[in-house]
């Protein structure tokens, strides 16, 4: 019975039961997005390895946690090779068997500096008052007697999701949309919906807008906009362990009152692009800007996109009306309806036109979804924006900027623009007696 309500709360929690429970090797890759839901990720420090497979084991039997580094030997310093590798998978909670209470006690203090938003659980032996007062005071959050339990650690990581989940709810009101564009297949115009989306909301009044271009392996959307970046997204994820709103905004390029973050610059650059560090960039931007727009390629592998899909507010996915695109579309909404995030999928038909062969109303049918927005086709006017490194909303005002600025209105909730009135109404009125 405890084991089912310990399961119902990390539903409820979104926290998803790990089925890999066999005790294996640390997988490097972080496996804390599963279906839209998060583990709780964990560090384990641990002289003997021995303690170290019984701490690993009893973090996998709880279901709701992964271990995402192991480190042998206490941290010394700041920039050791322990402190290193912990930072660098930023585990949410850090087990540590403090058997050695003083370089336990040392390790702690070195912890809660380099990584002061993670619970340190010290497992300790000891029943001294002096040393528990110590581990206490050098910033262990809580300390599980030795030998450890399963209920120990159980009960320890479920009051970890119950406060994440607190503070969650509480930063809802502040955190910023996030709108992830792509497209089923290239060449649909998904890069120029980012950019023009992102240019229409920051012509709103108080709004901080950023473009994330999240292209792999090379990102174009500074091309499009004449940029020549200092900085790319690999240099944001690299610094992920001391990301923060004011460093991301020195990685951003400040373009028509939108920040830009370019995307991968070369070939080998693109192993920055992992898990753990795209979260927190993620996170970042959106307690730093109001409004975020991310170019979203479906090239990234399915833990990066499983990830991007359950953070985003809205997914714009974009398509032309012709019958690649079509078939690739409906593959499109199939897989994101694997990942949970189907109610957040809104289809933008681009470079629709009145005599296409397949209408608005084909398209819908063969999706079974509505067409959220419609834009229309300017090929000379898009072509004449990119030329000038501009967006096409802040160069026309034809009728696909109108398109682009109603899309951002009723993404952004904006109020509509009252409609200019004419000269007929300015006539007084009379009335017929």
């Amino acid at each position: 019975m405890r084991r089912r309500r310990t399961v119902d709360a990390a539903r409820r929690g979104h926290v998803l039961l790990d089925s890999n429970s066999s005790g294996a090797a640390v997988s490097p890759l972080w496996k804390g997005w599963v279906s839209g839901l998060r583990l709780v990720t964990v560090g384990i420090i641990a002289p003997s390895s021995e303690s170290a497979a019984a701490l690993r084991n009893l973090v996998r039997a709880t279901g709701f946690g992964t271990v995402v580094a192991e480190v042998g030997e206490y941290s010394r310093s700041k920039a050791d090779a322990p402190s290193r590798r912990l930072v660098d998978a930023r585990p949410e909670v850090i087990l540590i068997d403090a058997a050695h209470t003083a370089a336990a006690v040392e390790c702690v203090q070195i912890l809660h500096a380099v990584l002061p938003a993670a619970w340190v659980l010290a497992c300790t032996p000891t029943t001294d008052a002096a040393s528990i007062l110590q581990l206490v005071r050098a910033g262990a959050r809580e300390l599980i007697p030795s030998p450890v339990t399963q209920d120990a650690v159980t009960r320890a990581l479920e009051r970890h999701i119950e406060e994440r989940n607190r503070e969650r709810r509480g930063d809802d009101a502040a955190r910023g949309k996030l709108y992830s564009v792509c497209s089923a297949k290239r060449g649909c115009g998904a890069t120029t919906v980012a950019i023009n989306l992102a240019a229409a909301l920051a012509e709103a009044p108080e709004t901080r807008v950023s473009l994330i271009d999240l292209d792999w392996p090379l990102g174009d959307a500074a091309a499009y906009l004449n940029i020549r970046p200092n900085y790319t997204i690999s240099d944001a994820l690299n610094s992920s362990a001391r990301l923060d709103a004011v460093l991301l905004e020195t990685f951003m390029h400040s373009h028509s009152r939108m920040h830009v973050l370019a995307g991968l610059e070369d070939f080998n650059s693109g192993g920055a692009l992992n898990a753990p560090a795209l979260d927190q960039l993620l996170e970042v931007a959106t307690h730093a800007y109001s409004h975020t727009v991310i170019d979203l390629p479906l090239s990234l592998n399915r833990d990066l996109l499983e990830m991007v899909a359950g953070v985003s507010t809205e997914i714009l996915a974009v398509l032309t009306p012709d019958l690649p695109s079509l078939r690739r579309t409906e593959r499109l909404l199939r897989f994101f309806a694997g990942l949970k995030a189907a109610d957040k999928v809104r289809l933008v038909l681009n470079r629709g036109r009145k005599i296409d062969e397949i209408t608005e109303r084909d398209v819908e049918k063969a999706l079974k979804q509505p067409v959220s927005w419609r834009i229309g086709n300017d090929y000379y006017a898009c072509m004449e924006a990119i030329n000038a490194g501009k967006a096409l909303v802040s160069t026309s005002n034809k009728h696909v900027s109108r398109d682009f600025r109603e899309m951002a209105r009723q993404l952004g909730g904006f109020p509509g623009q009252e409609k200019r009135r004419g000269l007929l109404s300015l006539l007084p009125t009379s009335t017929v007696v």
